[in-house]
């Protein structure tokens, strides 16, 4: 074989090993910055927000339980969240969930154009519901409309009730919020974050200082 032929021959057969190489390196490359389903599983803290129309539901999410971490099937939850309507008179009519038996509406629920309602996690029934017409679906019996809050804040109460399962953090929940005008819109609620204060690191326990 002539030495042409010897350096053709050889550069033939280091291609194959080249390309082995270079398939392992991108391969390793790939499983070495992939993000994995395990690394984007966080908990569900952040809210859930949707459009009926010109009405806005933003950051939905049930109160943190008062008591351990999860709310056990048969109780009750409130809902924080703020409800803003850009387009026509409107006023929230009916919430459900499959995962509840019922919801409860307290507070202001009519939406004027330009307004919001905001859910301050407070149980329903703390105060009276407003202006649902006769006929219109609705949660309670229509009374004379909430005084506003110290706060200047136009509030709403609403409670899901008597669930039908555990509902534990990092749980979300099918909630349907139903408009006179705007139609109905559902979102995934997760439980919120809890926001009780917590004792500082290193901090004196029992109120033991020396």
């Amino acid at each position: 074989m002539s030495r042409p032929q010897h350096h053709e021959a050889v550069r033939l057969r280091l291609i194959p090993a080249a390309l082995g190489i270079g398939a392992v390196a991108v391969l390793g490359g790939c499983s070495a910055g992939q993000v994995t389903e395990t690394d984007t599983q966080v908990a569900a803290v952040n809210g859930a927000s949707g459009d009926a129309q010109d009405v806005a539901v933003r950051n939905a999410h049930l109160s943190f339980p008062t008591a351990g971490a999860s709310y056990p099937a048969g109780s009750s939850a409130p809902l924080e969240l703020v409800i803003a309507n850009e387009g026509p008179d409107d006023q929230l009519v009916r919430v459900t969930s499959p995962y509840a038996q019922s919801a409860d509406l307290g507070g202001e629920t009519a939406l004027p154009q330009g307004t919001a309602l905001h859910g301050t996690g407070e149980s329903a029934g703390a105060g009276p519901t407003d202006g649902a017409q006769p006929g219109e679906p609705q949660t309670g019996e229509p009374q004379t409309p909430a005084p506003a809050s110290p706060n200047g804040q136009r509030e709403v109460q609403i409670t899901l009730t008597g669930f039908t399962q555990e509902i534990g953090p990092g749980v979300v929940i099918p909630v349907t919020f139903e408009f006179a005008n705007a139609g109905p819109v559902t979102m995934q609620v997760p439980i919120g974050e809890d926001d009780a204060p917590r004792p500082e690191h290193n901090s004196p326990v029992g109120g033991a200082g020396h």
